[in-house]
């Protein structure tokens, strides 16, 4: 037990020295231009929250995931990882949650400064009972919980992609792809199962397809988890 909250502790100390990842640069980057659009607009007119609840956040929870693995997939450490007497399962698993995490923090930073220059965050809200959107003023909480199913499994998708190619652009074109698509369709290519609330169909089920979503973000994270465990797709790399 003690030594497993010594290697916990360890990698966490690593987790959180994100300065030391480039794209974790990029992403503080963006993020700053999200708020900039959200100071720089008209408090008469307010940019559609979606922008950024959505569209804006989908690519930086991608890019977050790419982050925390980096340094394993990015620099070759996993040949190393591999052969310790360590649980590579918990290691992934860590780091996806702390993916969503540091994603949930962004997420949170933003509607604070909507909130501080508008007043109030106003977009289309589904009950998780059931039944038709309404556009209303809702709290950071509620948003949060309506879009994490979609963190999930985008989230969920770029780890598996890394894992797969045991590249980390294999996770950005397994991300990147699905986002992508669905935007410029305006979910019209996943139709139900689109990550955007905003681009639901007339005939489509809110709450189908948040379930949708989190069974897609469970399914791939218990296959990520594993194919990490499979130290020899590891081992076998550094041997080559």
């Amino acid at each position: 037990m003690k030594t497993a909250l010594e290697q916990l502790r360890r990698g966490l100390s690593f987790d959180f020295k994100l300065q030391k990842q480039p794209v974790a640069g990029l992403v503080v980057l963006i993020f700053l231009l999200y708020l900039i659009g959200i100071l720089s607009g008209d408090p008469n007119r307010p940019r559609m929250v979606y922008y950024f609840s959505e569209m804006g956040m989908f690519p930086l929870v991608i890019m977050m995931t790419l982050v925390m693995f980096q340094r394993e997939l990015g620099g070759g450490g996993m040949e190393m990882i591999a052969t310790y007497p360590v649980s590579l399962h918990l290691i992934a698993l860590r780091k996806w949650l702390l993916a969503l995490g540091y994603a949930s923090v962004l997420n949170v930073g933003w509607m604070l400064v909507y909130l501080a220059k508008f007043g109030e965050i106003k977009t289309l809200m589904y009950p998780w009972s059931g039944g038709e959107g309404v556009k209303v003023s809702t709290g950071i909480p509620a948003l949060m919980l309506q879009n994490l199913p979609a963190f999930m499994l985008l989230s969920s998708l770029t780890l598996a992609g890394m894992l797969i190619f045991r590249k980390t652009y294999g996770g950005l074109v397994s991300g990147f792809s699905v986002w992508v698509l669905d935007t410029i369709s305006r979910g019209d290519l996943l139709k139900g199962f689109t990550l955007y609330t905003e681009f639901l169909p007339v005939d489509g089920t809110f709450v189908a397809n948040r379930l949708v979503l989190l069974a897609g973000a469970g399914g791939l994270l218990g296959f990520s988890l594993w194919l990490i465990g499979k130290r020899e797709r590891w081992i076998l790399e550094e041997e080559e």
